[in-house]
């Protein structure tokens, strides 16, 4: 039989095992991101026996620690501590893609980043804030667009946004224009123009063009998404794109202001 001090002994040995299993471990988060940007998490899953998937363009900064169903993040910077949710989930076997939106209150910078399951956190994962936002492409989810197809977009840099409800702009070119009698390429065009002028007036929000053969479109958000690649948002490919080369550059306008403009990722259209 066990003494009274082994017994003790395999205790603090459990309890320390069981402690280090609750931190979970994080394998990819963005060394580069600034406040109200969208960055994209891979760590580890604290339940890989139950799967789970959620998709938004938006996560939630929070006044304190929470209980939450999910793991949530803690930003240090300058001796402040600010937590937040994670939005878009996605657990893959041992793994989890999650995106957050860090703080729109960090500054350029130095700053910490702790991944809390319960009230346990990962070992510290250092990142920066830098003067400017960024925006990169990472690439088509299947690499090819069809004209009037949808599309999603992977990228980092993009910002929190809520898309825009088109459910209004097409009421209203129903009443007024005899919208379902047009072919589908008529019926983008139309719409395109109607909604143009309502994302005119969004103060913060991603947006694309398309250039191809001197031509240029520009196109809008459908939904926010996610991949195994991390974050991506979903378009509606112009009608009017011929096979072949074309290029995609993603901008942001933040708080009314372009804030950063993706390099041209280079695509084939089908």
């Amino acid at each position: 039989m066990l003494s009274k001090c082994s017994l003790l002994l395999v205790i603090i040995a459990c309890s320390a095992i069981n402690s280090y299993a609750a931190r979970l471990k994080v394998y990819e988060y963005p060394k580069l991101i600034s406040g109200g940007q969208l960055g994209t998490i891979i760590f580890e899953n604290p339940d890989p026996m139950s799967t789970m998937s959620r998709t938004q363009c938006t996560a939630d900064k929070l006044i304190s620690w929470v209980k939450s169903d999910v793991p949530i993040l803690r930003i240090e910077q300058n001796g402040k501590q600010i937590f937040t949710s994670l939005g878009s989930y996605m657990s893959i076997g041992d793994s989890v893609v999650a995106v957050f939106m860090a703080p729109v209150i960090l500054v350029p910078g130095e700053a910490t980043l702790f991944l809390l399951n319960g009230r346990d956190a990962s070992v510290p994962y250092k990142f920066t804030v830098p003067e400017k936002m960024q925006t990169n492409l990472r690439g088509i989810e299947g690499n090819t667009i069809k004209p009037l197809e949808p599309f999603s977009l992977v990228g980092e840099g993009f910002v929190a946004m809520t898309p825009l409800d088109n459910s209004k702009a097409l009421e209203d070119l129903r009443q007024n224009l005899n919208f379902d009698a047009l072919s589908k390429n008529e019926q983008q065009i139309v719409l395109s123009k109607r909604i143009s002028t309502d994302w005119q007036r969004v103060q913060t929000a991603n947006f694309l063009t398309i250039e191809q053969r001197g031509k240029t479109w520009e196109v809008f958000v459908e939904e926010c998404g996610l991949t195994r690649q991390g974050v991506c948002m979903k378009f509606i490919a112009p009608g009017e794109l011929k096979p072949g080369p074309a290029n995609l550059t993603a901008w942001v306008r933040y708080n009314n202001a372009e804030t950063s403009r993706s390099a041209p990722l280079a695509i084939n259209i089908q």
